[in-house]
C-alpha cells in the first residue's frame, strides 16, 4: 500500500475547532471559518488545530511564530497531568507540531511554550470518537507503584469480532495505562494482524498483514508494513507468513515461518530491498521425526544467533541455528527431545515463547496436567548438559484463552501476559499477583504485545 488507508470514520466526520468564549484558553476557528482571538505571546499567535487525516486521535496544532525560539507544546486531558512534545527550534512564520497520546473521544487543553517559559493558550482540542467496532478495554486492576515508569503505553493488536480464532477487522492499537486507545490502524480486507512490534531501532512500528487465514492463499500475499505513527514507509512482501515474524538486529532482515516454501514448514528470511527470500530451515529436512507442522511463535536470540521456533500442531519448540539451519535441541511431544522437570511442568498448546535476560525460557501455555481450563505462564532453566527443561517459576491467572497468548519478562521482574482469545492483558509481579489487568470484555483475539515509553520516537521526522 502506498500509505496509511484512511479510516472510514474520518472520511465522513469533520470536527471544527470551536472555542468556549468563557474559557481562559480563548478560541480558535468557529463554524463559519472566521478566526477568533487567542491568548498569544511574544513568540506565538493565531493558534489553531486540526485532526490528522487518517488517525483521529492525533492532532496537528499550528501557530504563527513571531520570534525565532525553541518551542514545545504542552497538553492535558487528565486533571493535573501535563504532557509535552519534544522541544524544537522554530523560525518566523507558520509553525506546526504533531501531538500524539491523546485518547480517542477526548477533550484536551493545550498551549505553546517557549524555552523561557512564556506560553500561548490554544482552544480546546476534541479528538475523533473511537472508530466504530473497535473494542474498548476496561482496567480491572491498577497498581502504578509496581510498574516501570517507562512502561507507559502498550502496543498490541485486536480483532473487533468476538469468537477467538476468527476472521474480522484486525487493528494494530496502542493503549495507555487507563486502557484508553490512543492510536489505532486497521488491516485491510479482513487480513490478519497478530504480531505488531516496534522495530529494532525503536523508530517505527512493524505490523503484519497476513493473507493466509483470510484469502486461503497459503500466505502468498502476506506482507509486513513499516510505519511511523503518522505515515507509512513501505510494505515488504513476506510470502507464506501466517503467524509470527521477527526483525533481526541489523534492522534490515525479516525472518518468518512460512507455509509457502515447502518442506512441511519453512523458516525464511529476507533482507529489505532484496527480490528473493532465503530458506534457512524446513521441518521435513532439518527436524528428525517431523514431516509436517505449523508454527505459532518465533523468537530470535542475538546472543547465540539462534531462533526459538514454536509449533502448535505438535506442542513442541525447536532451537534452530541461524547460520547452519541445524536443529540444536527441541522439547515437547516430538520424540527424542528435552525432558521436563517436573514431568507435569510440560507446556501444551504453547504460545509467546521468549528468553528472559537471565537466559530462562518463558512460554504462555495451556496448563498441562491440571484440572480445569487455564492459560498460565511457565519459566524454565534450559539445562543442555542434562537435556532438560527445569521449571523455575510459574503463575496461573485463572483465565483461559482457547488460543493465542504472549509472555515477556520485564526489567523489574514483572511479567507481561496477553491472554489471546480471552481478550485480556495482565501484568503480574514475581509473586504472580496482578499489578495491571485490562479486560476487553469478550473473546476478542489479542496478538503480541510490548510496552512503549515515548510515542514521539515513533513519529516521522517531519512530524
Amino acid at each position: 500500500m502506498a500509505g496509511l488507508p484512511p479510516l472510514l470514520l474520518l472520511s465522513t466526520v469533520l470536527i471544527a475547532c470551536v472555542g468556549d468564549p468563557d474559557s481562559p484558553l480563548g478560541s480558535a476557528t468557529d463554524d463559519s471559518g472566521d478566526t477568533q482571538p487567542t491568548n498569544g505571546s511574544r513568540y506565538a499567535d493565531s493558534l489553531d488545530w486540526r485532526l490528522h487525516d487518517d488517525i483521529g486521535s492525533m492532532v496537528i496544532v499550528s501557530w504563527e511564530q513571531k520570534l525565532p525560539a525553541t518551542m514545545h507544546v504542552e497538553y492535558s486531558f487528565d486533571d493535573g497531568d501535563w504532557l509535552q512534545t519534544p522541544p524544537r527550534s522554530f523560525g518566523l512564520g507558520h509553525a506546526e507540531q504533531l501531538v500524539v497520546g491523546i485518547p480517542f473521544g477526548t477533550d484536551a487543553r493545550w498551549r505553546v511554550v517557549a524555552d523561557d517559559g512564556e506560553a500561548a493558550d490554544g482552544a480546546m482540542i476534541t479528538t475523533a470518537p473511537l472508530p466504530t467496532g473497535l473494542p474498548e478495554g476496561e482496567v480491572r486492576v491498577s497498581r502504578p507503584d509496581a510498574w516501570q515508569p517507562e512502561d507507559r503505553y502498550l502496543l498490541t493488536s485486536i480483532n473487533q469480532e468476538t469468537g477467538g480464532w476468527h476472521s474480522g477487522t484486525y487493528w494494530t492499537i496502542i493503549i495507555d495505562r487507563q486502557g484508553r486507545t490512543v492510536w489505532a490502524h486497521p488491516a485491510p480486507d479482513h487480513h490478519w494482524t497478530l504480531f505488531a512490534q516496534v522495530s529494532q531501532d525503536g523508530r517505527t512500528i512493524l505490523w503484519d498483514e497476513a493473507t493466509y487465514w483470510a484469502d486461503y492463499d497459503g500466505g502468498a500475499g502476506s506482507s509486513v508494513h513499516r510505519t511511523y505513527l503518522d505515515e507509512e514507509i513501505d510494505e515488504i512482501a513476506t510470502p507464506g507468513l501466517h503467524h509470527s515474524f521477527v526483525q533481526l538486529p541489523d534492522g534490515q532482515t525479516l525472518v518468518w515461518g512460512s507455509q509457502y516454501h515447502g518442506g512441511g514448514e519453512a523458516l525464511v528470511e529476507r533482507t529489505i530491498g532484496d527480490d528473493e527470500e532465503r530458506v534457512l530451515w524446513t521441518a521435513a529436512d532439518d527436524w528428525p521425526g517431523v514431516d509436517d507442522c505449523e508454527s505459532n511463535g518465533l523468537f530470535y536470540d542475538a546472543e547465540t544467533d539462534t531462533f526459538l521456533y514454536s509449533f502448535y500442531t505438535n506442542s513442541s519448540i525447536v532451537s534452530v541455528d541461524h547460520k547452519t539451519g541445524r536443529s540444536l535441541w527441541w522439547a515437547g511431544t516430538v520424540p527424542d527431545g528435552y525432558a521436563f522437570d517436573p514431568e507435569l511442568s510440560q507446556f501444551d498448546w504453547q504460545h509467546g515463547i521468549s528468553y528472559t535476560a537471565d537466559r530462562t525460557l518463558l512460554v504462555s501455555t495451556r496448563a498441562y496436567g491440571k484440572t480445569g481450563n487455564t492459560t498460565m505462564v511457565r519459566e524454565y532453566e534450559v539445562d543442555a548438559d542434562h537435556a532438560t527443561l527445569r521449571e523455575v517459576w510459574s503463575y496461573d491467572p485463572h483465565i483461559h484463552a482457547t488460543t493465542n497468548g504472549d509472555a515477556w519478562r520485564l526489567d523489574n521482574g514483572n511479567t507481561l501476559h496477553l491472554l489471546g482469545s480471552a481478550g485480556q492483558v495482565v501484568e503480574v509481579d514475581p509473586d504472580g499477583e496482578f499489578v495491571w489487568q485490562v479486560d476487553f470484555n469478550g473473546t476478542y483475539l489479542l496478538g503480541r504485545g510490548e510496552y512503549i515509553d515515548d510515542l514521539y520516537s515513533l513519529v516521522s521526522p517531519q512530524g
